[in-house]
């Protein structure tokens, strides 16, 4: 028994140590839909930043703003800098949307924030449930909150 028992964890330990660590093979066409929900500098620009990293390396990149997030899209929300970056959080929107990302804002959200479209930065588009859909199904994209 003891025999069978030793060759069992032999068997084991060989095939443990042979096989190679899997690891997943980056597909560029895959995206990110960022969900933002504060009005919290650190976390966004945290989350800005991660997103100009993976547009870098050819992902495309999808920001949803809700809850008081949406105020980053405002043009007359007073913010202030990202320590790491130099830059506000609306900067960092403005530029991530010059190289090709989505900013969608939270429909109700922005009523309850006191928003309308106009008030938005250039790019930033008012949000729907099927447009958000689009994002927030498609296999194709990763979601990340902050």
């Amino acid at each position: 028994m003891q025999t069978i028992k030793a060759l069992a964890i032999g068997v084991i330990a060989t095939v443990m140590l042979l096989a190679a660590p899997a690891q997943a093979k980056e597909d560029k066409s895959m995206g990110l839909f960022i969900n933002l929900t504060m009005l919290a500098t650190v976390p966004a620009g945290h989350a800005l930043h991660m997103a100009e990293k993976q547009m870098e390396r050819g992902h495309p990149v999808t920001f949803f703003l809700n809850n008081q997030a949406v105020l980053f899209a405002s043009k007359q929300t007073p913010l202030g800098k990202f320590h790491m970056a130099g830059k506000t959080v609306r900067e960092m929107l403005t530029n991530a949307m010059a190289k090709g990302a989505t900013v969608i804002v939270c429909q109700m959200c922005a009523k309850m924030n006191g928003l309308d479209p106009s008030d938005f930065i250039e790019g930033a588009m008012l949000g729907n449930p099927e447009l958000v859909a689009e994002y927030l199904f498609d296999p194709s994209y990763q979601v990340l909150s902050w």
